[in-house]
């Protein structure tokens, strides 16, 4: 009997002293998998997307369908009532921010915010909206983000929008947004319900 038990603790004593020597493996932390997630978010530089708007405001509403294509030097968006009929063409370059009426007006401004507000009556974010539609912050500065375990963000605060992610789909090789919604402090909301990525 004595000579198992001391067989039996020099074995247990063998194998703490064999798991002490193992390096330890750890799991990428949150922050990292949150890295490596917008690591590959910034591959993308051109997109196309279709989907529907909402709009709130304390004055007014607006919800229809949108297409917009993005890429590195042009915006072209385009709005559409519920019934289909075009409301809004939106055209961004470095230089100028046009917008087309339905009754084929035209007119422009140095930005898209003040352009959209004082034709549509909602300012259309658009010095962050190509970033923020793909799930990731635009160069600004961060006020608040967090992250889901896939490291996918939830919600962003960045030049006083807030923002929502409710709902992610793999296109690709990209974790991408399908359901956001922004809000600013002037009781804007805007909904994004994006129905197709499309990626070059």
């Amino acid at each position: 009997m004595q000579i198992l038990k001391r067989w039996l603790l020099a074995g247990s004593i063998s194998m703490l002293a064999s798991c002490a020597s193992m390096p330890p493996t750890t799991a990428p932390s949150s922050l990292e998998v949150h890295q490596q997630h917008l690591a590959s978010l910034a591959n993308i530089s051109q997109f196309g997307i279709k989907g529907r708007i909402g709009v709130q405001t304390e004055a007014k509403g607006f919800s229809g369908s949108m297409q917009w294509q993005h890429q590195s030097e042009r915006d072209d968006i385009a709005l559409f009532s519920p019934l289909g009929g075009q409301v809004a063409a939106i055209s961004q370059t470095a230089d100028v921010v046009s917008l087309v009426t339905s009754d084929n007006k035209r007119y422009e401004a140095p930005d898209a915010e003040t352009l959209t507000e004082q034709n549509l009556g909602w300012r259309l974010p658009m010095s962050g909206l190509p970033d923020w539609v793909l799930g990731r912050p635009n160069a600004h500065a961060i006020i608040n983000a967090q992250w889901d375990d896939a490291g996918r963000l939830v919600k962003l605060n960045q030049d006083q929008w807030d923002i929502e992610y409710s709902q992610y789909i793999t296109t690709g090789d990209y974790q991408l947004p399908t359901r956001v919604t922004l809000r600013n402090p002037h009781r804007l909301t805007l909904k994004l319900i994006i129905q197709e990525w499309l990626l070059p």
